[in-house]
């Protein structure tokens, strides 16, 4: 047969193709290696190595020099039905193909199905099936890891010290929050952490890292519980609901193995999503103000606008602080609610498209709040369309059905038209975990119970604006989310909920403690995914004591996202201590608005590392340093980036701290001339307007000297 000229001219090229395909495949096949001597298999790859018990099923995971990383506890794995627990007893069969096993494993009468794959060099899968007869019985899923002496589990939540199943009204948070308590660090031993998303300090996710050097995270979205030692003190235990989908019939986690900290986040963000790096203006400092009057108007550069707004841009120009992201909270439309369509109050916000050009003219980007809430009953009004249309979730008077496509679709188009109309460069995504129909009698769009959708709903949120702003805006925007679940990260950026300045909603005293609790926070969040955090700076509710306002500049001016805001004015010109008019403050509040602009070139540095890896803008110190046994849960201090330790005040009255430096050559960020040789302890005196910081020697320059 004659081969025609063009194929001809293709041959070296499919034959070089066909050569490549062949020896990917044979190399997958030689890079993962299973031996077996009497009950114990090795299934062996060029990072690691998991062994496998067969008499009864446990699993171990080891480095490549054969450091013990995760050790599963004795007859762990299993489920629970109505009728009790099963756990697994001996493997029967295995079938190995490349980097794949398949193991048949007696569970009581029948025989269930364990897959163990090699997803990366690094990442072990474990999935767990249950015999076909058995899984629809089956009402969640369970399994167990030991804890060695001394052993530290980072993150799994961002809320600080909230105690074993907390009961919660609806809609409110949990009361450790609205009331803070002098507990809890980094450290989550001892603490029994439910997987089910909580207003309003909302960020979960099912992985945990180890300081034994290993990760583990939890596929799926179903409400699930990790006992870190509670039950028993040597065990970690974790159980998973299932659903009404196949995969929710299963039980899928996957094991990383280190080194490090970061190569565990690198792997969890390569399976989850890798991080959202937004332009570099949302380094910039936001301020915005809860709830602006109605009817109150004044001027600003010689337009009448709504007289809080007015007085940010008068005082922000008279005392020379720059300008950022300007955030305008709700309510801003009309309505009881304040968001029953996508245009403005004119009686709360006069002249808007006059105050939005002034404010981009001044140099400000916009950002808006919004919601996943369909409300108002008046014809035009959202939550009118929304009732007509059934895009409400099951029994539901706002939240919206994203289960639904076309609710989807609508919604996102709104969005679309109104981010367009008015040039809004930023969305506050609030909300989106309260309310949601979470029962197993709701059933959702998509055929799902309230259950499945309940950690879902915060993701789908996030995705639906991101993917509104992408197509609005193109790459020149961000979203600030203060709930999430594992995946989140890719969408968007975070805030902490409603950090209490003051206490029991704002009419308590004055604490400390949410300020000691974001710091906390923060690092948590990294150790979780989510590398770029900020918290509302004073506290969301009004703080009542100027040092919580002043420490809490000083914090976030070296946090990703640095966000002036709350119920209040949050200003020091206005405060609600004595003086009203706090020159004091406002030097510290210019000087902190400062540090932060002029730290945006190297936080943008790190937020696109993060973007590729998963590493942290801000990390705890262990993630640096993690040879350091003294730091392994030190909360008080963090790396900002690789260069800068960072060491916040945080208790009322404190004017000295000591500061721990870790090994290295150390210089003060404010005064180059102070240096030190670590490790070492020094102690710092801490007057109001200061916050200790140190620099590694030989680093490039951070930031200006202005800042400094």
């Amino acid at each position: 047969m004659k081969v025609p000229p063009r194929v001809q001219r293709a041959l070296p090229l499919l034959l070089l193709i066909v050569f490549v395909v062949v020896a990917h495949a044979c190399g997958s096949e030689g890079k993962y290696k299973l031996t077996s001597s009497g009950s114990t298999l090795r299934f062996s790859g060029p990072d690691a190595v998991a062994v496998i018990e067969k008499e009864p099923f446990r699993l171990s995971l080891l480095d490549s020099s054969g450091k013990l990383l995760a050790d599963e506890n004795a007859s762990a794995l299993g489920w629970t039905t109505a009728g009790g627990r099963v756990t697994l007893g001996n493997v029967t069969d295995v079938h190995h193909s490349g980097g794949s096993l398949r193991l048949d494993v007696q569970s009581g009468d029948a025989t269930s199905t364990v897959s163990v794959s090699w997803r990366t060099e690094r990442t072990l899968s474990v999935q767990l099936t249950p015999p076909d007869a058995a899984r629809d019985s089956v009402t969640d899923f369970v399994d167990a890891y030991k804890l060695v002496p001394d052993e530290v589990i980072y993150g799994l939540s961002e809320r600080v010290s909230p105690p074993p199943s907390e009961p919660t009204a609806p809609g409110l948070p949990p009361l450790s929050e609205l009331q803070p308590q002098n507990a809890g660090s980094l450290n989550r031993r001892g603490e029994v952490v439910d997987m089910f998303v909580q207003p309003t300090m909302a960020l979960y996710t099912p992985f945990y890292q180890s300081s034994n050097g290993y990760g583990l995270y939890v596929e799926g979205y179903t409400p699930g519980q990790f006992d870190v030692g509670v039950a028993d003190k040597n065990v970690l235990s974790f159980h998973f609901e299932t659903g009404t989908k196949d995969e929710t019939k299963k039980l899928t986690y996957d094991l990383f193995a280190g080194p490090s900290y970061g190569a565990i986040l690198d792997e969890y963000t390569a399976i989850t999503g890798r991080p959202f790096v937004p332009p570099d203006w949302a380094f910039t400092n936001w301020r915005w103000r809860d709830e602006l009057p109605l009817g109150q108007t004044d001027s600003a550069e010689g337009v009448e606008m709504n007289a809080w707004v007015a007085d940010d841009i008068n005082n922000y120009d008279k005392y020379g602080i720059p300008p950022g992201v300007y955030m305008i909270d709700r309510p801003w439309s009309p309505g009881d609610f304040g968001f029953d369509r996508f245009e403005w109050d004119p009686a709360r916000l006069p002249n808007a498209e006059q105050m939005l050009n002034k404010l981009n003219e001044l140099g400000y980007h916009l950002a808006v709040w919004t919601s996943l809430w369909a409300v108002g009953g008046a014809p035009g009004d959202n939550g009118t369309e929304a009732v007509a249309d059934n895009y409400l979730a099951p029994g539901s008077d706002r939240v919206i059905d994203l289960t639904n496509p076309e609710a989807w679709t609508w919604w996102e188009a709104k969005q679309i038209d109104f981010v367009t109309t008015w040039d809004i460069a930023a969305l506050k995504l609030d909300r989106g975990e309260e309310m949601i129909p979470s029962e197993t009698t709701d059933i959702w769009a998509d055929g799902e119970t309230g259950r499945e959708v309940h950690n879902q709903y915060v993701n789908l949120q996030l995705h639906l604006m991101y993917e509104a702003m992408l197509k609005a805006r193109g790459s020149d925007f961000v979203v600030i989310s203060r709930a999430g679940y594992a995946g989140a990260q890719q969408y968007g950026i975070f805030w902490g909920g409603d950090s209490p300045g003051s206490t029991v909603l704002g009419q308590g005293p004055g604490t400390d403690l949410g300020l000691r609790n974001a710091i906390i926070s923060l690092q948590r969040a990294g150790f979780m995914g989510f590398p770029i955090w900020g918290s509302d700076t004073g506290g969301y509710y009004q703080f009542k004591d100027r040092d919580v306002f002043a420490r809490w500049l000083e914090f976030s001016a070296f946090t990703p996202l640095m966000e002036i805001g709350g119920k209040g004015t949050h200003a020091p010109w206005d405060m609600p201590t004595s003086p009203q008019l706090d020159s004091e403050m406002i030097a510290i509040y210019k000087r902190c608005v400062q540090i932060h602009q002029d730290l945006v070139a190297y936080t943008s540095k790190y937020a696109k590392i993060a973007g590729k890896t998963g590493l942290p803008v801000a990390r705890a110190l262990a993630i640096a340093f993690p040879d350091d046994p003294k730091v392994r849960d030190m909360w008080d201090e963090f790396m900002y980036g690789d260069d800068l330790l960072v060491a916040p005040v945080w208790q009322t009255g404190q004017r000295s701290r000591d500061v721990y430096l870790p090994a290295g050559r150390w210089q003060d960020f404010f005064d180059s001339s102070k240096t030190y040789q670590g490790p070492t302890t020094i102690t710092v005196d801490t007057p109001l307007a200061s916050i200790p910081a140190f620099v590694k020697a030989g680093a490039q320059p951070i930031a200006t000297p202005k800042a400094k």
